[in-house]
């Protein structure tokens, strides 16, 4: 019997290329081993007993990096993009899910406490350079769910607060409040801020003595929830921009 090898050297001698094209189409995902796909090049395949498959369309590219929008559903759910890894994304343009896109994943301006909504996971050291450095001019979208009915005075001295707030000494935080919706069940309110966050919202109502059901991020600069249910997640388009 054949002593088992590394699976890079099995399909580069079955695909009749290089090692490192190997490695790339197993990392691609083209690769399966006894009808199941095999993403690491390390794998130990037995030849001549274990049936080692290339997809014929395979093309030998590396992966880019992956940036990732979920909905967080629910304050207790920790923000962890490898929790995402068993469900499958909401779909706007075709894309192979890899195990590879979970990994190394950080939260960018990411929800903690009671803040649910957009939560934006990426892999690409560019995206999150520039949403780190250009954080106090992203625009970020907020719904508030606060109990009773609020009145336009009540609303106008939040407002008036907000005016006053600061990220840090020297950088005001620039945005409005306004009412979303009044009802039986509560108010909600919308914020809508640069140089702030979801804590700078909630430490805003403390100040005014209310004290929130709920919150959520409706939108991180110009990419929002728009298609994602509590719970689902997608890819970031190529062409999205924050």
């Amino acid at each position: 019997m054949n002593d088992p090898i590394r699976l890079s050297k099995h399909v580069a001698d079955q695909a009749a290329c290089s090692r490192r094209e190997a490695e790339l189409l197993i990392e691609g995902g083209w690769v399966k081993v006894n009808g199941q796909i095999v993403e690491e090049p390390q794998h130990r395949v037995s030849p001549g007993s274990d049936e080692v498959w290339v997809d014929p369309q395979a093309r030998p590219e590396s992966v880019p990096p992956a940036t990732l929008l979920w909905y967080r559903p629910d304050p207790k759910t920790p923000c962890d993009a490898q929790a995402l890894q068993g469900s499958a994304p909401i779909s706007r343009f075709p894309v192979r899910v890899l195990k590879r896109h979970f990994t190394q994943q950080q939260a960018i301006a990411g929800l903690e406490g009671l803040a649910t909504g957009l939560v934006v996971f990426t892999q690409d050291g560019r995206m999150r350079r520039r949403l780190l450095e250009d954080e106090a001019e992203i625009e970020q979208e907020f719904m508030l769910e606060l109990p009773g009915q609020l009145t336009n005075e009540a609303i106008d001295q939040l407002a008036a607060r907000l005016q006053q707030a600061r990220l840090w000494p020297l950088v005001p935080v620039v945005g409005k409040v306004s009412l979303n919706a009044r009802g039986p069940q509560g108010t909600r309110l919308r914020f809508a801020l640069k140089a702030s966050s979801a804590q700078g919202v909630l430490a805003l109502c403390a100040q005014a003595g209310l004290r929130p059901q709920a919150l959520r991020r409706t939108r991180l600069g110009r990419v929002g929830l728009t298609g994602l249910e509590p719970g689902q997640w997608r890819f970031m388009g190529p062409h999205e921009k924050f």
